[in-house]
């Protein structure tokens, strides 16, 4: 085949939102309901040609892999189905999208995905009740070089999601083993290269599309098995074809998220249902460099495993988060041996799989000292610390106290269990906004936090004093670097907090960076009456960042967070300690 600037293109343009693949197939009752393809083409492409053949070799591919790593872990040879006619070949699902190719940028997700639910529709097709994986013509080439435009990624749970890639001449399996030149990703490279990184992101997304989580292989699997999947395993993906290297396994987590999920082994009872689940009987030890973390689990439906992701904060991606797993046994116990000690903050995220297929979330931040041995007592008291967390929510003030006596009389050793049990009775207690003057004053300053703002603005969830949104398992405490703070502002960026000064005020002062737990990109600003007085760089760790600005008769003073200019997730920028100090009183 001859490549030029611009793949060639069949015959004909995409008639607008019809399908090619005739009538639906109906899945087994008893089994998995098909993976549903999607073949997306904006309004000046047209489809390339033999499509239909060519994604049936790739998702053959792919199905392949999940069996195969399916059956490494010991749950038998299960895959996900793929929806073919009566002759065995495979249904697409053709949509024409109504803009041209560029008017689809990478954070297009939710429109492409509109356009594809408002077509199937007429079909009386629910996508959100399908696994989809949408192929788009959106990789554009100039020259010799590909540029990916549209939207490139994935997202579900265990019932049902979107994949969203690419679509191109030069993707076929068959072309895996290849080593001719004529791909490109990064760099000019060979057409298996390409092949690699482009069916591997097909079961990449393919994998977050089913709710695999982000997960990294341990350093004894990467010589022998290569990279995890849902690591960095797309960019390895079929590399043992072409004797370039071991290629990409499916970790023993994702195959435990799996194998329960409808795509892989149908409806199951109470899949539908949201689950139960208590962790008990805690216990942490640390003993031949790994960190042993042993209990029980009390869960509806019945929990049969637990998958542990320990991800160094170190790296603000969630790559590199080492994946362990450990069975539940009949009584519900389960001993987790968690190796590969990074130093410095972690946080350890627990997922209990429950036989519906869905999984319970737990996570815990922590700290390895210098010599790979990692502090414990923040295993042993969370679960006590998570329930007075639940009756603050429930606004039970008496149960928070007693919950706050046992964590001093249990734990006299931890102050800042302490400091967050009495934090949660502050929260309860506190009162309305007041006047930044009739706030109190310790050595001429004052904390902002508590005062009444002109406007409050944030680009998810309600502004928030004192504490962030107690996410999924996570604690709403402000914490940055591992240091948990009484004081500040929750300002998921764009945020926006106007507080009128009056020009009564000699400076303010603050420290701000990302919350703990998120690897967003995010710029601090402080303006006074509309000019700008501090910018900070970009913000993508959680290094706190402290600043002192001259605010002498400034009327009005506006602290804003805005997006690192990559979109907002995951952009959870906090302020601490806001302060205001006084003109000396003569």
């Amino acid at each position: 085949m001859a490549f030029g600037s611009e793949p060639s293109q069949s015959a004909g343009r995409v008639p607008p939102a019809v399908s090619v693949s005739g009538d639906e197939e109906t899945a087994n009752a008893s089994g998995p309901p098909p993976v549903r393809i999607v073949y997306f083409v904006p309004n000046d492409r047209r489809s390339i040609e033999d499509y239909v053949e060519r994604l049936d070799r790739v998702m053959t591919e792919v199905q392949r892999f999940y069996r195969e790593g399916m059956e490494a872990a010991g749950y038998g040879p299960k895959t996900f189905r793929l929806d073919r006619d009566g002759q065995g070949r495979l249904r697409v699902d053709l949509v024409q999208g109504v803009e041209p190719m560029r008017a689809y940028g990478r954070d297009s997700s939710d429109k492409v995905r509109e356009e594809v639910k408002a077509a199937l529709a007429r079909q009386e097709i629910d996508v959100d009740r399908q696994t989809l994986v949408i192929f788009e013509v959106l990789l554009g080439w100039e020259g010799d070089r590909a540029i990916e435009i549209g939207p490139y990624v994935g997202g579900g749970n265990h019932l049902a999601g979107t994949a969203w890639v690419y679509d191109d001449e030069r993707l076929d399996a068959r072309l895996l083993s290849s080593k001719a030149p004529g791909g490109y990703y990064g760099r000019p490279c060979s057409l298996g290269e390409f092949n690699s990184h482009y069916i591997g992101g097909v079961a990449h997304e393919l994998g977050h599309a089913f709710g695999l989580p982000h997960d990294c292989q341990r350093e004894a699997e990467q010589a022998k098995r290569g990279l995890s999947l849902m690591g960095g395993g797309n960019h390895t993906y079929g590399q043992e074809q072409r004797g370039e290297g071991p290629g990409s396994f499916l970790s023993a987590a994702s195959a435990m998220l799996l194998a329960h999920s409808v795509p892989f082994a149908g409806e199951q009872p109470d899949c539908r249902s949201r689950p139960e689940c208590r962790l008990s009987d805690l216990d942490a030890q640390f003993k031949g460099g790994a960190l042993v973390l042993s209990g029980a689990v009390v869960a509806r439906p019945r929990a049969f495993g637990i998958a542990a992701l320990n991800d160094w904060a170190k790296i603000p991606a969630d790559y590199d988060a080492v994946s362990w797993t450990s069975p539940i046994d009949d009584g519900g116990r389960f001993r987790l041996e968690i190796g590969e000690m990074r130093p410095g903050l972690s946080q350890l995220r627990l997922k209990v799989c429950h036989a519906s297929g869905a999984a319970s979330d737990f996570a815990f931040d922590y700290e390895v000292d210098s010599r790979g041995k990692p502090g414990l007592e923040v295993f042993r008291h969370r679960l006590l610390l998570d329930e007075a967390l639940a009756a603050y929510a429930a606004g039970e003030r008496a149960k928070v106290q007693s919950l706050a006596a046992e964590l001093d009389r249990r734990f006299p050793d931890v102050p800042e269990v302490h400091r967050k049990a009495a934090h949660l009775l502050e929260l309860l207690e506190a009162g309305p906004p007041r006047s930044i003057s009739d706030l109190p004053a310790e050595d001429g300053w004052v904390s902002i936090s508590g005062a009444k703002f002109g406007r409050a603005s944030t680009g998810w969830g309600p502004p928030l004093r004192d504490q962030v949104p107690a996410e999924g398992q996570s604690q709403c405490f402000l914490q940055v670097g591992g240091k948990f703070f009484e004081r500040g502002l929750y300002a998921h960026a764009p945020s926006e907090y106007e507080l009128e000064l009056g020009g009564k005020w000699l400076h303010f002062r603050v420290a701000c960076g990302l919350q703990d737990g998120h690897a967003g990109s995010v710029v601090f600003v402080v303006r006074g009456d509309g000019r700008e007085l501090f910018r900070s760089p970009l913000v993508r760790d959680q290094t706190l960042r402290t600043l002192d600005v001259d605010v002498q008769g400034i009327g009005v003073l506006d602290l804003s967070v805005e997006d690192g200019g990559d979109g907002n997730h995951s952009d959870w920028g906090v302020w601490i300690w806001p302060q205001l100090r006084r003109p000396t009183s003569k």
